[in-house]
């Protein structure tokens, strides 16, 4: 069994939709939001300069999520993040999103480590030594 990461999130009313539940498109914010938390819990970047003075980043290529019940305006999400699968370039994460017991929404992103050159534009590379090594105790 994989080890998760979890994060909360309450609901806030610009979240909502006009029937009073959030909105789907502010899962995928959710899950980048807990993305990012996940990635300044092991003490990683999700963009930034390597040593050499590569910058990069991790553009997404997928991002998927199935919704189940409906969240509203001051919940307390908890959100658990887990790590899927990890190649030599990408990373899939997964994202239940929960009340209390009752799974909310589940998501998967699926980013790809990349070098980003003059002008934006992007090429994967391989995934550096010590994120995999962060990333070794979620696997």
């Amino acid at each position: 069994m994989s080890v998760a990461f979890t994060t909360t999130h309450r609901v806030e009313f610009f979240e909502t939709d006009m029937a009073g539940i959030v909105h789907f498109a502010n899962y995928y914010r959710m899950m980048e939001s807990a993305e990012h938390q996940f990635f300044r819990s092991l003490k990683l970047q999700i963009a930034g300069t390597l040593p050499d003075g590569t910058p990069f980043g991790w553009p997404r290529i997928s991002a998927t999520c199935r919704f189940r019940a409906p969240a509203r305006y001051e919940d307390v999400i908890t959100i658990e993040v887990s790590v899927k699968t990890r190649s030599h370039r990408s990373l899939t994460l997964t994202y239940e999103f929960r009340l209390n017991e009752t799974v909310l929404a589940e998501g998967e992103m699926t980013t790809v480590f990349c070098r980003v050159e003059s002008g934006g534009k992007l090429e994967a590379m391989a995934i550096p030594e010590d994120v995999v090594r962060a990333l070794e105790s979620f696997n």
